[in-house]
């Protein structure tokens, strides 16, 4: 992997003036949100798609543009963007998040969507700022959605575990297991400030995120934060498409996948409880109701089938999903548990 993602706390518009030539990646509400004015890109970009070939296209065009740092300014699309574009030509990359609605600012990992899957390309290193006045202009909901990347890795863990025991995988690092540990014990004590997005919510959510992705870099892997509650997310966008909360399906994803690893056995992977991920959601108030989601019962099962093809057909690292049997039985369990997420009022 790349050098970790160096971040930093202060004002955005303070580190963004002293950027230098530069290419902005910015959609039209993060335009509005910061004062880019401070900036004088030499070209700037509003991202669309992450699809391999409009990235591509990018990077051609960027490569003609006599800048020395890609600056992304927004949610994942914006970064996913400036990171690729980083990456590919080799230019410095700054950061600039406007909701802690998921792990990309925090992360050397750069990937692009190839058949509506999102592929993993390489790994660039950069510098986030992490502005909490600015996040605390973005819609509650969104900045709550990033608690689900700290609660996904109660199943993520669970099958990293799995994985060595039945030696399909790589071994398990005790330290790197304590630093997703320690995150939802801080998560859980600092719930009621993240779920009001106070200051200090927001400083101790970006404080976990960040903590996360250094661990995953240094590692060289992403098995603590990402097993098969990840997959039922990848597995929905196969199907249709990205979903508008990706921190609320991660966060359904983690419930039922807990369930179904306690269903499965606690000696394959260790004991794991959905209830602390249906706790942790809960309290932070992530939107992770199916409900709210817009997901009926029957859109769950079918999603919950083409999870596990996906998992074996596309080779993802080894879970509970390449081993258990999701039957009609199952499902119902895993679904009734989803239902104990509550609805979010306000959001």
């Amino acid at each position: 992997m790349a050098e970790e993602i160096e971040v930093v706390v202060g004002d955005a518009a303070d580190a963004l003036a002293g950027v230098g030539s530069c290419t902005v990646v910015a959609g039209p509400t993060a335009a509005a949100a910061i004062r880019l004015d401070r900036l004088t890109p030499l070209r700037t970009i509003t991202p669309g798609s992450l699809e391999e070939l409009a990235l591509d296209r990018l990077v051609e065009s960027e490569r003609r543009v006599d800048a020395t740092t890609v600056v992304g300014v927004g949610g994942g699309v914006a970064l996913d963007t400036a990171k690729y574009l980083a990456l590919r030509t080799g230019k410095d990359l700054l950061l600039v998040p406007t909701t802690l609605a998921s792990l990309a600012p925090f992360t050397t990992e750069v990937a692009r969507r190839i058949r509506r899957q999102m592929t993993p390309v390489g790994d660039v290193a950069g510098r986030t700022v992490v502005d909490v006045d600015l996040l605390g202009g973005a819609p509650a909901a969104r900045n709550r959605a990033g608690a689900a990347e700290v609660v996904a890795t109660i199943p993520a863990v669970w099958d990293w575990r799995f994985a060595d025991s039945r030696d399909r995988g790589l071994p398990v690092s005790t330290q790197v297991v304590d630093v997703a540990e320690r995150c939802r014990r801080l998560l859980g004590e600092g719930a009621e400030e993240v779920a009001a997005c106070t200051p200090a919510g927001l400083r101790l959510l970006a404080d976990l995120l960040a903590a996360l992705g250094t661990a995953c870099s240094r590692s060289g892997h992403r098995r603590v934060v990402d097993g098969s509650e990840h997959t039922y997310v990848q597995s929905f966008e196969h199907r249709f498409g990205p979903h508008r909360s990706y921190g609320g399906l991660l966060g359904l994803g983690a419930v039922a996948m807990s369930t179904l690893q306690a269903w499965f056995g606690l000696s394959a992977g260790g004991p794991v409880d959905p209830a602390e991920a249906i706790d942790l959601l809960n309290r932070c108030r992530v939107e992770a109701n199916p409900g709210q989601l817009g997901l009926d019962e029957g859109t769950f099962r079918g999603l919950l089938r083409h999870t596990v093809r996906f998992a074996v057909g596309e080779f993802l690292p080894y879970s509970v999903l390449n081993e258990a049997d999701v039957n009609w039985s199952m499902s119902e369990e895993m679904w009734r548990h989803c239902w104990r997420v509550d609805r979010v009022e306000g959001v």
